[in-house]
């Protein structure tokens, strides 16, 4: 028994004496408790090397001429960590850089890492000077020598010190920061005896690259960043908890860190969270993409203080009283980057648990409602915002709501009550409601959503580059300055945010920054509206029988058919069983007045009335699956329609408006697979049917039967439109699949024409985009758009660096202002070009389908309508050059 407690104190004795020997050789020990933050690797080389890369978010600070001397000296770091003589003796101990605050307010860095037993200071010296360090002196402090190191940066003069001490190497560049950490190793007044970070420390993780910041002493530090008016705001910050630290995660796509928040004085802002709920949030759903800044808390409504009732009028206060029951633990104050002051883009959220009641109270209760505007973009819709007589209601809600905010305006949506001081800034948050344009269906917002946890208490996101002038409310003028200064840099932060939530009576925390190396796309429509997937159809215009304006009609990649009116919202949506093939036409099945929608499929015939309701007898089953869109005929303007089609059995079939197959028609077979869509002509009394397949030309009768036998074999390339060119002779102009021109008269002759060899894929068309009376030829093909004259002179080619390009597409503006159109499927732009080959100014538009463009009425002007990547349907308002 004796042998064993000799053994076991033997054995307790030997891990002291190691414990007492890492616990010298910890380089926490020298870190003193002011310190600002502290950022702690096991790896001091990879994480210098990870944030001097010249990619991804660090890369980009390397650009921002007020970081030039900062990047300068943490390049030169970067650069000795990398030499051979150096990286010897660091041996991958953990490493301490810890900042602490100057008498005159900057910041101070502290180098803090352990080394391996056998590396004395000699050693060092002897690193530094082969490492090309040419001036390296000694000097004595306490019977202890340390290094000092001149060196130049942007002309001017500093000095590194260094120190090895108890097994750590000590480098900093205030030698009272060296002297005072000297004397502090082996004592008990390093940062871990504040006990909040202490308890931080012990729950960051073991392996990972960490931060740590402690709020307490930012205070002083912070004071020079604030204007006057917010002078307040660094004792808030110093206030808001003891500690905080969290793991770091970095790519090139932004930075993530994740950790604890500790609390342990009841004074401090952040220490009642530790006990508030915490769940997934719902205001998003409703805020609008255009959202520049909101900050949302999960917490109860508190009691209605007494120093807000002193200021509140009765009515106002009566409200509040009726209100609180209904309102939900969930808050959100929205910023928006609109024309106006912050005050008047600032709208305050409330969740509700009872809308219905919560508005009626706004009736019942006389708090002076002095009008109720209607906001109403089109015919169906009415939203009425309460404009009030007394403001405060916000102020009464939150207890610590201070800002001044003139709350005249509310609304209720969903289940949400919007108060704000601008009803401009309420109806644009009710228009992109209505047309779900929210940061729910944001593919920049959701992508940064999955960043952070789904569940919170607390949640704070922006859009840098859009909080400018909000942050100069706060920020002093050489920041402010300095983000415009450098906004190229600032846009390519997409988006930023921070979050918390309870957890074992501390607060988990995290913080987010989504880099892209490409500036944030400005968006520039008019309206976006939401569809369940991507566009898969070019848009057509279709007439409002009632109102005489334009309804947009579209379809996506689930087959689901919708009609948007000209204020961009979804009036029906109808799932389709196939997908739109070609055309969409408009007709007047009726002959009343009212239109219908004409389109087909691979199977089918379809015919919807406004109301995305089937005609009778519809969708109408063909008799052979369709190898080619529809095509309309109204021979005689009387609306008796013909409907011609392709079938998979080379057989042309024409029906009438009803889906019949039309008596006198005689079904007409080609010898290939006709894939373009049935072109008419009538040319000098008669009426010719123009078939295409991929052998021939045919010209039949209205009966099927041939009108006009070529006297010259004529192939139509895939790519190429039929048109009639009405020149002196009237012909049918197409291209061949080697590009060339072909001219079929009416007696049969063909002449053809070579401009330049083209391959089997180009695109061909006939436009007067000059409006001379005479047609241009227009080409597409590897990603050039080439253009020549009647006389096939050649007028301009442009490339678009893409070989990949969708039209072209003919648009006449007025008599004399015509455009091309050109769509770059593999960047998703959408060019017009004139007939100098120029492109439009505002171009290119991001756009990811075919487009069209259009009067949505009488008295708006030409918008351009094309859908989009992340499921929306774009509507741009052309301005420019479109008179």
């Amino acid at each position: 028994m004796l042998i064993i407690l000799v053994s076991g104190l033997a054995i307790l004795g030997y891990f002291l004496h190691q414990g007492r020997k890492n616990l010298l050789t910890d380089p926490y020990k020298v870190i003193d408790t002011n310190a600002c933050f502290i950022i702690e690797t096991v790896d001091l080389q990879s994480f210098i090397n990870s944030v001097t890369t010249g990619s991804g978010l660090f890369g980009e600070f390397e650009k921002v001429k007020e970081f030039e001397g900062f990047n300068t000296k943490l390049n030169y770091l970067s650069d000795q960590l990398n030499k051979q003589s150096i990286n010897k003796i660091l041996h991958g101990g953990l490493s301490l850089i810890s900042f602490h605050p100057s008498e005159k307010g900057k910041l101070i860095p502290f180098l803090s890492m352990t080394l391996p037993g056998d590396v004395r200071l000699r050693h060092v010296t002897e690193c530094l000077r082969s490492s090309g360090i040419k001036e390296v002196n000694e000097s004595d402090f306490n019977g202890r020598t340390f290094l000092s190191l001149p060196f130049t940066v942007r002309n001017q003069n500093d000095t590194a010190y260094l120190l090895i001490s108890s097994g750590l190497l000590i480098c900093t560049t205030s030698r009272n920061l060296l002297e005072k950490a000297s004397s502090q190793t082996g004592r008990e007044t390093d940062i871990r005896s504040k006990q909040d970070f202490s308890r931080i420390l012990l729950a960051s993780g073991k392996h990972e690259d960490k931060i740590f910041v402690i709020f307490s002493n930012l205070g002083t530090l912070l004071k020079t960043f604030f204007v006057n008016d917010a002078s307040n705001l660094p004792d808030k910050i110093a206030k808001l908890a003891g500690s905080a630290g969290g793991d770091i995660y970095m790519n090139e796509n932004g930075l993530i860190i994740s950790g604890f928040v500790e609390s342990i004085d009841s004074t401090e802002i952040l220490y009642k969270h530790k006990s508030n709920p915490h769940r997934p949030l719902d205001s998003y759903k409703v805020l609008p993409s255009s959202t520049a800044l909101f900050e949302t808390s999960v917490h109860p409504l508190e009691a209605i203080p007494v120093k807000n009732i002193n200021k509140a009028s009765d009515e106002v206060i009566n409200l509040a009283v009726k209100l609180k029951p209904y309102i939900g633990d969930e808050i959100t104050k929205a910023f928006f980057d609109f024309n106006g002051t912050v005050d008047e883009n600032t709208l305050i959220i409330f969740e509700l648990t009872n809308k219905v009641i919560c508005e009626q109270h706004f009736l019942d209760v006389p708090v002076n409602v002095t009008e109720i505007i209607y906001f109403q973009p089109d015919d169906q819709t009415r939203i009425p915002v309460y404009h009030v007589a007394y403001s405060g209601l916000v102020s009464l809600l939150l207890s610590d709501f201070t800002t001044e905010f003139e709350d005249r305006y509310f609304t209720f949506y969903d289940n949400f009550m919007i108060a704000g001081n601008s009803y401009i800034t309420i109806s644009r948050f009710l228009y992109d409601n209505l047309l779900h344009n929210t940061l729910a269906n944001d593919l920049i917002y959701r992508n940064f959503e999955t960043t952070l946890p789904s569940r919170s208490g607390y949640f704070f996101y922006c859009v840098p580059s859009h909080i400018i002038d909000y942050l100069a409310r706060y920020l002093n003028d050489t920041i402010i300055d300095g983000l415009k200064s450098n906004k190229n840099s600032v846009d390519k932060i997409q988006a930023f945010g921070y979050q918390f939530a309870s957890s074992n009576e501390m607060i988990y925390n995290s913080l987010s920054v989504m880099f892209k190396d490409e500036v944030r796309e400005e968006s520039t429509t008019e309206w976006e509206t939401l569809l369940d997937t991507i566009a898969c159809i070019k848009p057509f215009f279709f007439t409002n029988h009632n109102t005489g304006n334009k309804e947009i009609f579209i379809q996506d990649m689930k087959n689901n058919a919708y009609l948007i009116n000209s204020a961009g919202r979804v009036l029906w949506k109808v799932p389709l069983r196939e997908r739109i093939n070609g055309s969409v036409y408009m007709i007047d099945y009726y002959r009343n007045g009212k239109y219908q929608l004409l389109f087909s499929g691979k199977n089918n015939i379809h015919l919807l009335d406004r109301n995305g309701n089937y005609i009778e007898r519809y969708p109408v089953k063909l008799r052979a699956p369709a190898t080619n869109p529809l095509a309309l005929f109204d021979y005689d303007n009387n609306l008796d329609y013909r409907i011609l089609i392709a079938g998979e059995d080379r057989m042309i079939y024409s029906y009438d408006k009803t889906g019949s197959v039309v008596r006198g028609w005689k079904p007409f077979r080609t010898a290939g697979i006709v894939s373009a869509e049935i072109g008419f002509f009538r040319v000098s009394g008669k009426d010719y049917i123009v078939v295409a397949d991929d052998k021939s030309l045919y010209f039949l009768s209205r009966t099927g039967n041939i009108r006009l036998r070529l006297k010259e074999a004529v192939t139509k390339a895939a790519g190429s439109s039929l048109q009639l060119n009405a020149g002196t002779i009237e012909s049918v102009v197409c291209s061949s699949p080697d590009g060339t021109i072909q001219h079929i008269y009416f007696d049969g002759s063909v002449r053809k024409y070579n401009m330049r060899k083209f391959s089997i894929d180009h695109s061909f068309d006939i436009f007067d985009i000059d409006a001379d009376g005479f047609s241009e030829y227009i080409f597409i093909d590897k990603g050039i758009l080439y253009l020549y004259d009647h006389n096939r002179t050649e007028m301009f080619t442009r490339e678009f660096d893409s070989d990949k390009l969708g039209g072209p597409i003919n648009f006449i503006f007025s008599g004399s202002d015509r455009k091309i159109g050109v769509f770059d499927i593999n960047k998703k732009l959408i060019y017009l070009i004139d007939k100098n080959g120029n492109i439009m100014n505002g171009f290119p538009l991001k756009g990811a389908s075919m487009f069209s463009i259009g009067k949505l009425s009488g008295r708006s002007g030409w918008h351009l309508i094309v859908g989009g990547t992340d499921r929306f349907l774009y509507n741009y308002r052309l301005d420019t050059g479109l008179k």
